[in-house]
């Protein structure tokens, strides 16, 4: 055999471990000071364990040929995206493929767009050559020494599977600061043992991967399936079905009131919002759930506050406005597929058009949220009489650094890119807070927008913001940050509405309830009964909490999903110690 020949093997190998020996690199960068760097090696370890001891089984390279071409071939794609992103395809990943149109792809690689679409004919067509000469060559490994690999590689692996397992979970809140554990979900439940930690590892994660994915397909089309018929029984309001009408809902992403300047914060983060007269801030809003999958079907369906995590086949408000003859949309810079995603995503997938546009999910920088404004614009252009548009935005979740612009980073010093978000010491308050602040400034921004868009409708519309929880920054005896467990600013939440001009003439005696109760205790559980009023309509069985439109509105108790009465439990608490029990993060 040659020496260029020999040297085919060694280079199908190293193509394939291309992505394990980025991921390490990755990992060894954000890696915390005095943090041991045992655990960083055990994933390309375990990987090139698994290879050699592959090879020591198949004894020949031909027989193992059929699974090193197809991974070195993706070997590419998945180098890409670990190096443009910082973090391996998932589920979530595929669900954005699985969901995306030629204009989506195009928007997401940008300059990279025409190499992306060639690159892979030219890298299949080298590695076919590749491929035809390994097979010609038919190397086989005769020698003791694979006895001795094959037995190696079982106990290192045996051994590294074990360390990692043992230390990954502290080295999961250290980097990524907020992996509590989590509620359990019927979708994408966590995995554990051996293939928890081969999940993450490229190749040998990636039929896991895909598991979770078709896991989550098999969600949306239960879902879809199981409201069916499902009738809302839509009654419209005397007077209230005009010709042109747009609501929006935008479902903002770890909100704290008391970071906004329009509730009273002292920081200038809300100059534009705090400068209208037609916005309405409810000052006294909490959310029924301290995590976004939990939250957000809380306050897109009317479930009762006595089982508001029990199953239901009612669909969401989605479904309602379809039947009041809205044309429905979601657009999401938020994920599609995963364990906190899917609870959120079936719900989206009712809407007429659904349109996620972040390659990567909450843990890496990715598409920011004023990139959903170009996509609501084309849609308010288009010639239909009803339009409901949920923006379902990443808002101000960690890392706070990756939610805006630089040029919006006006407080300083604030947490950049590429530093870890250790919200478990207060060493880095005062530039999490900075950024955080940073972050709520973007989202005034982009809200404003929002609202100017809607003004040059000229027709009857409406934007109703309400962030899905809140959030801790060592708050009083509170030693963290994050949200997901008891305390009472992981519950308060930013609220607003918006009216138009010809709204406002159209409903005066709505517009008068709705700021006569801004300042009244509320609850994120009233949005569902609300959406449908600020539109006119409402539904055969009404909700809980009721529509903060009409005068007789009276408040409820704001029930929370683990503890009961917010105002009787957590309001006054800072942290998880002062009540019974801990929710779960998300």
């Amino acid at each position: 055999m040659s020496l260029p020949s020999r040297l085919l093997i060694p280079a199908l190998l190293l193509v394939i471990s291309m992505p394990a020996l980025i991921q390490f690199g990755l990992s060894w960068r954000n890696a915390l000071p005095g943090l041991d760097i045992g655990p960083l090696l055990s994933p390309p370890c375990i990987h090139v364990a698994l290879v050699a001891g592959l090879l020591a089984i198949a004894g020949r390279v031909r027989r193992v040929l059929w699974l090193l071409l197809p991974t070195a071939f993706l070997a590419l794609p998945e180098g890409f995206y670990l190096l443009w992103f910082g973090q391996a395809s998932d589920p979530h990943l595929y669900g954005v493929i699985a969901d995306a149109n030629f204009e989506e792809v195009q928007t997401w690689l940008g300059p990279w767009f025409w190499p992306a679409l060639l690159g892979p004919f030219v890298w299949l067509g080298l590695l076919a050559l590749m491929a035809r000469e390994v097979w010609r060559q038919d190397w086989r490994w005769a020698h003791r020494s694979r006895a001795w690999v094959l037995v190696t590689s079982v106990l290192l692996a045996g051994g590294l599977f074990t360390m990692h397992r043992m230390v990954s979970p502290a080295i999961t809140k250290l980097i990524a600061g907020m992996d509590d554990p989590y509620l359990e979900y019927s979708v994408n439940a966590p995995r554990v043992g051996v293939l928890g930690v081969l999940e993450p590892i490229y190749p040998w994660g990636l039929p896991l991967r895909w598991a979770s994915f078709r896991e989550h397909q098999h969600a949306l089309e239960s879902h879809i399936e199981a409201i069916k018929g499902f009738n809302f029984d839509v009654r419209w309001r005397a007077g209230a079905a005009p010709k042109r009408e747009v609501i929006v809902l935008v479902i903002g992403e770890t909100g704290r009131p008391n970071r906004w300047r329009l509730f009273g914060a002292g920081n200038a983060t809300t100059p534009r919002l705090s400068a209208r007269e037609d916005v309405i801030p409810f000052t006294d809003a909490v959310s029924g759930a301290a995590a976004t999958r939990e939250a957000v079907p809380l306050m897109i369906t009317r479930r009762p506050p006595q089982a508001m995590l029990a199953p239901s086949n009612e669909p969401s408000l989605v479904t309602a406005f379809h039947q009041a003859g809205f044309r429905t949309y979601w657009l999401s810079t938020q994920g599609t597929a995963g364990r906190h995603e899917t609870p959120i995503s079936v719900l989206a997938r009712e809407a007429d058009e659904q349109h996620f546009i972040n390659a990567v999910d909450y843990r890496q920088a990715g598409a920011l949220d004023g990139e959903l404004l170009p996509l609501m614009q084309k849609i308010l252009a288009r010639p239909e009489p009803r339009q409901l548009i949920v923006l379902h935005t990443l808002g101000s979740h960690l890392n706070y650094a990756h939610r805006y612009p630089r040029d919006f980073e006006k407080f300083r010093p604030a947490l950049q890119p590429g530093e870890i978000p250790d919200i478990w010491s207060d060493a880095l308050l005062t530039k999490l807070t900075n950024a955080y602040d940073n972050s709520v400034l973007y989202t005034d921004f982009v809200l404003d927008q929002a609202i100017d868009l809607l003004n040059r409708t000229g027709a009857p519309a409406t934007l109703l913001y309400a962030a899905d929880h809140g959030e801790s920054l060592f708050d009083g005896t509170c030693g963290r940050g994050g949200h997901g467990f008891a305390s009472e600013l992981n519950y308060r939440v930013p609220m607003l509405i918006w009216t138009s001009p010809a709204w406002q003439q159209a409903r005066p005696r709505a517009l008068a309830a709705l700021k006569a109760h801004a300042n009244a205790p509320i609850s994120t559980l009233s949005i569902f009964a609300t959406m449908n009023g600020l539109a006119g309509f409402d539904v055969a069985q009404p909700s809980a909490h009721g529509d903060l439109s009409t005068p007789d509105w009276r408040p409820a108790e704001r029930q929370l999903t683990h503890f009961g009465d917010f105002d009787r439990v957590l309001k006054g608490r800072s942290c998880a110690s002062n009540v019974e029990g801990s929710a779960k993060g998300d």
